[in-house]
């Protein structure tokens, strides 16, 4: 099934090396090695610092826990007040994000920004199979990125004050930082290293 997208993508007129790059949405996910959630954002804004929203430990009377969230753990209510969205910004782009979205309904709102787009979805728009604010229902999204695309912040919204945008159990794969890069760099290399020394340090004697 092809998910439509409300989209702003500037792609079409990059050059032809980036014009492939994506966002590629489908439902499913990591379900498990999930980042803390805090009012600082995800791992305490280590992996990502959170703006607008609201974090909450225990059921509100417009929000509940997603289904099947982290037993008393925390999640991230986009509302209640009208036209306040939750903003999680990473501090380095990703190429993977996927979460746990509670009781999706027509009201919520999720704008993805990268590199060269920004997306709005729909629980509709990403198939969901209950769309209605069903509390006892959950759906896991995944968002993956290719062709030197990345992820840079993703929105929570809803369009009325009545209702609440929740999500929880959040997993993202980041691109390493250049240190990070230099320092895998610099082990590969001194192991390669140590196993050509070993290899010159082995004699044979013959009796």
């Amino acid at each position: 099934m092809r998910i439509t997208t409300l989209s702003l993508c500037a792609t079409a007129i990059l050059a032809p090396a980036t014009a492939n790059a994506a966002v590629t949405p489908s439902l499913g996910g990591n379900t498990s090695n999930f980042a803390t959630l805090s009012d600082a954002g995800l791992n305490g804004g280590a992996v990502a610092t959170l703006t607008g929203g609201k974090i909450y430990t225990a059921d509100q009377p417009f929000a509940d826990i997603p289904k099947d969230g982290v037993p008393g753990g925390t999640f991230l209510a986009a509302g209640p007040t009208a036209g306040q969205p939750a903003t999680l910004n990473f501090t380095s782009p990703l190429t993977y994000l996927s979460f746990l979205w509670g009781s999706p309904d027509t009201y919520n709102q999720m704008t993805l920004t990268t590199s060269n787009c920004t997306d709005t979805y729909t629980a509709e728009s990403l198939g969901f199979a209950v769309t209605n604010g069903n509390q006892t229902f959950s759906q896991y999204v995944q968002f993956a990125a290719t062709a030197g695309e990345l992820i840079n912040s993703v929105s929570f919204a809803n369009t009325q004050v009545i209702d609440a945008f929740e999500v929880a159990n959040f997993s993202v794969t980041a691109v390493p930082e250049p240190a990070t890069w230099a320092m895998m760099l610099l082990g590969f290399g001194m192991v390669a290293g140590a196993t050509r020394y070993r290899r010159r340090s082995v004699t044979t004697v013959y009796a």
